[in-house]
């Protein structure tokens, strides 16, 4: 994925840390749409689907806070999903005008397909790091998210 975008460097001539980030983000995004893109899906529909395997129930607003996205995208994102399917909505049971989603059984399979692909691509990915390596790094992305406030809870405490 080649670009003909400058690289940003610091001071001492090397890439900053954000220029690096920034592209390794672009190019994963890239990597998951194309792996998605077979099942019918959009990036931001893995990602919903990811959430909603890890969280059970949710409504719309908790679905777009933890996918980090706009309420608005997300009832767009929603709409999709259960036009093709892969989600079903129904009432809370304590709140009759809020709808939570759940992934009906088609869902669930697309999603398992879809996440064996990513793993597949985050393995090549990854494929110079051993074992302790991958670990230590994803350790370290996950001190620079708290760090920034952004996610992922303090070690040692529970996902919410």
């Amino acid at each position: 994925m080649a670009s003909d975008t400058p690289v940003e460097v610091t001071e001492s001539g090397k890439a900053s840390t954000s220029y690096v980030v920034a592209r390794l983000e672009r190019a994963i995004r890239h990597a998951i749409a194309e792996r998605v893109r077979p099942y019918g899906l959009t990036v931001l529909q893995f990602t919903t689907l990811s959430v909603l395997s890890r969280g059970g129930q949710l409504s719309n607003a908790q679905l777009a806070r933890r996918a980090y996205m706009r309420p608005q995208s997300m009832s767009e994102v929603i709409e999709a999903l259960e036009a093709n399917g892969l989600i079903r909505r129904a009432a809370h049971p304590n709140h009759r005008r809020v709808l939570t989603a759940t992934l009906t059984d088609k869902g669930q399979e697309v999603l398992a397909a879809c996440e064996k692909s990513v793993r597949q691509f985050e393995d090549e990915m990854m494929r110079d790091f051993d074992p302790e390596e991958r670990e230590r790094f994803m350790e370290q992305l996950k001190t620079c998210v708290r760090a920034l406030n952004a996610g992922f809870p303090a070690r040692g405490e529970a996902m919410a």
